[in-house]
């Protein structure tokens, strides 16, 4: 019986998957989600008591892959001095991630409106800014450079979470993904190095 269960959620989580991607959060409806998962409605409520709670089971296994990323820890790579192993170490995960993820990606970049993951990217951008306030500026001070305020970090982490957000919006191909955000981190860096030292 187990087996028919995992079924049918699955079923579900299509169907929700589909309908969020489509309309987005807010106009999204149970209704529509239980239609194109072949139940009525009353079922669909017998595994998930409203609309925000069947979005959140669609929605957190990405979020928490991102959100995991950006709390890493890249000493074992050679920490931030050997920055191109760890801009590819990076760029292999967003791949994996929007690989097994894709359109969770997408939605929580624009379709979480009036849930608790509307302000998804402002956290990435936080957990981002703290990685640079905590790594990245110690390693470039150790190398001369003169950071006058820390809000510079915020500034960068904002640049980094939306053009890596826009590559994965405008390009489906792995490869080109891929590419695109090694380039991107490695022009970011080199930009944030020649300027600062």
């Amino acid at each position: 019986m187990q087996v028919l269960k995992d079924d049918v959620r699955n079923s579900i989580h299509q169907a929700a998957l589909a309908e969020f991607y489509e309309k987005g959060f807010k106009d999204a409806s149970m209704r529509s989600i239980a239609e194109k998962s072949g139940m009525t409605v009353g079922n669909l409520y017998r595994y998930f008591a409203n609309k925000e709670d069947l979005f959140y089971a669609v929605i957190s296994p990405a979020y928490h892959k991102v959100t995991d990323l950006t709390q890493e820890k890249f000493v074992e790579m050679g920490g931030l001095d050997d920055i191109q192993k760890v801009m590819g170490y990076i760029a292999n995960q967003i791949v994996m991630i929007n690989r097994e993820h894709r359109r969770e990606l997408l939605i929580l970049m624009d379709g979480c409106v009036g849930t608790k993951f509307e302000h998804a990217a402002e956290e990435i951008i936080s957990l981002v800014e703290n990685k640079l306030k905590r790594h990245v500026f110690p390693s470039l001070r150790e190398k001369g450079a003169v950071i006058r305020d820390e809000f510079l970090a915020h500034v960068l982490a904002i640049s980094q979470v939306e053009g890596i957000k826009a590559i994965l919006k405008h390009y489906e191909d792995e490869s080109k993904i891929k590419d695109l955000i090694q380039q991107y981190m490695h022009y970011h860096f080199q930009d944030i190095q020649n300027r600062l030292i």
